[in-house]
């Protein structure tokens, strides 16, 4: 099986901070990996990195044998993303914001109008389509922020903790959304809930200090540890969460 996204000796300071410390991984095409760790363990950095946000001190990313450095548009192409707290346009409604994405990609016409439908459904929007966004609580963005990262169906999603601010059911949702999208889809998913991790990823990359401690099934790293939980604390040698 090809490799979709391969880290190679990926490094990022802060100045004098290191938040990124010689990282390399490889996440399989179709598959559901979770970056998993504290917070501060380096995970949204390198995620902005892939998504060319910010630039790596020295390292490379590859997507599907694209330098994300070197070729960005190629990159951004293929990858839908949530990273950090999503903001959107608050004085205009779903629609309206998802057809201007949609635009901002080369979608247009009554494509891209079918499929706005189609994701604002998908992720439980339907009566708020028209409303003025200023008026949506945290957790509703999180769920158009995921409407957008599937807007133009890219084969890749890259989130990071696009859990934050849903309620219980908005959970189960999105991890239902997540897990059938993830069928098609290579999935890049950083968390420090081990719960939602382990539902969702068939793979965990476990990193402290921006260091990789492990990567494996999460089948193997309960067999190894006894339970994930455990193998969180003895890697990171901290508390959960």
């Amino acid at each position: 099986m090809s490799n979709t996204i391969v880290i190679e000796n990926l490094t990022k300071y802060y100045g004098k901070f290191l938040a990124v410390d010689n990282l390399s991984l490889k996440v399989e095409k179709n598959a559901n990996v979770g970056l998993l760790g504290p917070n501060g363990a380096g995970k949204s950095t390198t995620l902005k990195i892939l998504c060319n946000f910010i630039r790596p001190t020295s390292g490379t990313i590859f997507v599907d044998g694209i330098d994300v450095t070197k070729e960005p548009e190629a990159v951004l192409s293929r990858i839908g993303a949530i990273i950090e707290t999503p903001e959107f346009y608050t004085f205009m409604t779903p629609v309206d914001n998802l057809s201007y994405f949609g635009r901002l990609r080369g979608m247009k016409g009554e494509k891209l109008n079918k499929r706005i439908k189609y994701v604002i459904e998908l992720v439980k929007l339907g009566d708020w389509a028209n409303v003025k966004i200023e008026k949506f609580s945290r957790g509703m963005k999180q769920r158009l922020a995921l409407a957008q990262t599937l807007l133009n169906d890219p084969p890749i999603l890259i989130l990071d903790e696009p859990g934050l601010g849903l309620d219980p059911r908005g959970l189960v949702e999105f991890r239902e959304i997540i897990t059938d999208a993830g069928k098609e889809k290579t999935v890049f998913f950083a968390s420090h809930q081990l719960s939602e991790v382990a539902l969702i990823c068939d793979k965990i990359a476990l990193i402290s200090g921006g260091k990789l401690l492990a990567y494996d099934t999460v089948k193997a790293l309960e067999k190894k540890y006894k339970s994930l939980e455990m193998a969180y604390l003895k890697l990171t040698g901290g508390d959960i969460g």
